[in-house]
C-alpha cells in the first residue's frame, strides 16, 4: 500500500482520515466490535441512536425473516445520553477515530436538547435522526415531509456547535 495517497475527507465540517464510517445502529457504540476490529482503521463510528433518558427497547422478538429479506424493530435501546458522554466517549476516546453521535427525539424540543447535549460532549459531530417516531405529530416520521425536516433542523441549528449531519427515513414517497 502507498503510504503518500491520503484518503481525508471533510463532510460537513468533519474532518476524517478516511471516508469509511461505521452507521448508526449497526455497530453499536464500537464497544462491541473493538475486540474483533481495529476501530482506529475508521475514519469514524455514528453510535447507536441516543435519547434524552435510558430505553430497555422493544420486547423481544426484534427480527423476523420475510421472503425478501428480514425487518427489525429493536426500538432504540441505549442507555441514555448522560450515560453515553461518561461510559462511552472515555472509550471511544481510546482510539483514533471521530465521533459521531446520533441525536434521536419524540419532540422538537428533545432533539434540541439532546443536541445541546451533545454539543457541550466530547464529540466530532452530531447526527440528527430523524427517522424516529413523532408523538406530537400522530406517530408520523419527522423525516417523512419537506416541512418536517425544515422545522426540526432549523430549531436545532440554534443548538448545536458542532458539525450536523441529518439523518433522514427512507419511509417517503
Amino acid at each position: 500500500m502507498n503510504d503518500n495517497i491520503s484518503l481525508e475527507v471533510n463532510i460537513a465540517g468533519l474532518k476524517l482520515k478516511n471516508p469509511v464510517i461505521a452507521a448508526s445502529g449497526t455497530f453499536g457504540f464500537g464497544r462491541e466490535y473493538s475486540q474483533y476490529f481495529d476501530l482506529n482503521k475508521l475514519g469514524g463510528i455514528a453510535v447507536k441512536g441516543l435519547t434524552p433518558l435510558p430505553r430497555k427497547g422493544n420486547p423481544p422478538p426484534r427480527i423476523a425473516e420475510t421472503p425478501a429479506g428480514i425487518l427489525n424493530s429493536v426500538g432504540l435501546q441505549n442507555p441514555g445520553v448522560h450515560a453515553f458522554i461518561e461510559k462511552e466517549i472515555p472509550f471511544l476516546r481510546g482510539f483514533d477515530t471521530a465521533i459521531i453521535a446520533n441525536a434521536s427525539g419524540n419532540t422538537v424540543e428533545e432533539y434540541e436538547g439532546m443536541v445541546e447535549i451533545l454539543s457541550e460532549a466530547d464529540v466530532d459531530a452530531i447526527e440528527l435522526n430523524l427517522s424516529c417516531p413523532n408523538v406530537k405529530e400522530g406517530c408520523m416520521s419527522f423525516g417523512s415531509t419537506r416541512e418536517g425536516v425544515s422545522r426540526v433542523v432549523a430549531r436545532v441549528k440554534k443548538f448545536a456547535k458542532k458539525p450536523l449531519i441529518v439523518k433522514l427515513t427512507p419511509n417517503v414517497t
